[in-house]
């Protein structure tokens, strides 16, 4: 009895230690491609950090992170979760079909940040002499609410498309809902399975309501040679609860002599091309459009059109802004969040045709960088 008692006690010595051991002597690593995150690592010991306390919780942050099979944990707890039933994990519906869908509640939308954020907008327009058009994306489990689980909650929609209706009027809404639906889809899914952003068509989809709005002809989707530019997209929502049986995503892209060609200029820094193939080797693919989100960025498209546009937006307008290059000579992207000059001035002061407001609903709803639209 003694000696199963020793080897017992072996073994348990060495699944604790042996993971805390190689936390020490392996390679510190940066990045976690599951969680798409950095990683904490061990600090160096500072004599004050360890009287305050501070030095034993970095100590402890690094070896939750390093510990050497954390992504595998990670995939394994999330695979028996879902196998237990669970359909809400980490913020994350796991729904029909593979979908990840994120878990976002009434409780979720600030509804006096709403109706702040449709005032500024508002005054916005009202100075503006250039033509004002706002598209709200629908969020993927608005359009996708039969694969949501059985009873799961997630917000009313109505409540933002009615509440922007009654503040700004029905002539500045681009209503998406009804383009985005699922019988309307003729060239792919709308929404990435495992991203909580619209796929190439999704965006194209947008791309053709916008035209209808705006007086411009739509081209097929075609013609703008959408090919697949990775097969191996893990989105954000992945990284929340990663499934071991989850298939990546494809990512199309279209393939211009504009696209290929446009002179960009991100926050100062010039680049040919609207594309960053590095980001197509990296965890977050959707940066292959614009290389991500910056405060502005400057599109001068090589087209023939004498018409300049403002796009005022969040990420999801990096995929649908290059279905516009043929129409507009100079397209300007600025997003609030990272955008510190005042936009106010920039939008009377530059001279553009078309002013396009472009959110996803909830991250509209709830930013609180648009103030700036005031200054």
């Amino acid at each position: 009895m003694k000696k199963t008692y020793i080897i017992y006690s072996i073994i348990i010595f060495i699944i604790l230690a042996v993971p805390g051991l190689l936390v020490l002597v392996l390679p510190q690593r940066e990045y976690s491609a599951i969680e798409n995150r950095y990683l904490d690592k061990l600090p160096k010991i500072n004599t004050s950090e360890i009287i305050s306390g501070e030095f034993q919780e970095k100590v402890s942050d690094a070896f939750n992170d390093q510990f050497f099979i954390r992504d595998f944990m990670a995939g394994l707890s999330t695979s028996f979760k879902k196998s237990l039933g669970f359909k809400d994990i980490g913020g994350v519906y796991l729904a029909k079909d593979q979908y990840y869908i994120e878990k976002i509640e009434d409780s979720n939308i600030s509804k006096d940040q709403l109706v702040q954020n449709l005032k500024y907008l508002s005054y916005f327009i009202e100075k503006q002499q250039a033509d004002v058009y706002t598209m709200f994306v629908p969020s993927p489990g608005t359009i996708l609410n039969n694969k949501l689980p059985a009873f799961a909650p997630f917000y009313n929609a109505d409540t933002i498309y009615n509440t922007a209706s009654t503040i700004l009027g029905t002539d500045y809404i681009t209503d998406l809902r009804k383009a985005l639906s699922p019988g309307s889809n003729e060239n792919g899914d709308f929404y990435f399975k495992t991203d909580h952003h619209w796929t190439l068509p999704g965006a194209y989809a947008a791309y053709q309501e916008y035209c209808t709005t705006t007086g411009l002809t739509a081209q097929p989707y075609n013609s703008f040679n959408p090919v697949k530019a990775s097969s191996s997209f893990y989105g954000t929502l992945y990284s929340k609860a990663p499934v071991f049986t989850a298939k990546p995503d494809n990512i199309y892209a279209i393939q211009t002599s504009l696209a290929e060609n446009a002179e960009v200029v991100y926050d100062g820094k010039k680049q040919t091309g609207i594309y960053n193939k590095e980001y197509l080797d990296q965890k977050d693919k959707y940066a292959y459009f614009f290389g991500g989100n910056y405060g502005r960025v400057d599109i001068t498209t090589g087209s023939n059109a004498d018409q300049k546009l403002l796009v005022l937006k969040d990420s999801f307008a990096n995929s649908f802004v290059p279905f516009l290059l043929n129409d507009y000579s100079h397209i300007t992207m600025i997003d609030a969040r990272y955008y510190n000059s005042p936009l106010l001035d920039t939008a009377l002061s530059e001279n553009y045709n078309h002013i396009l407001v472009l959110y996803e609903a909830s991250n509209f709803a709830n930013d609180k960088n648009l103030y700036k639209l005031i200054k």
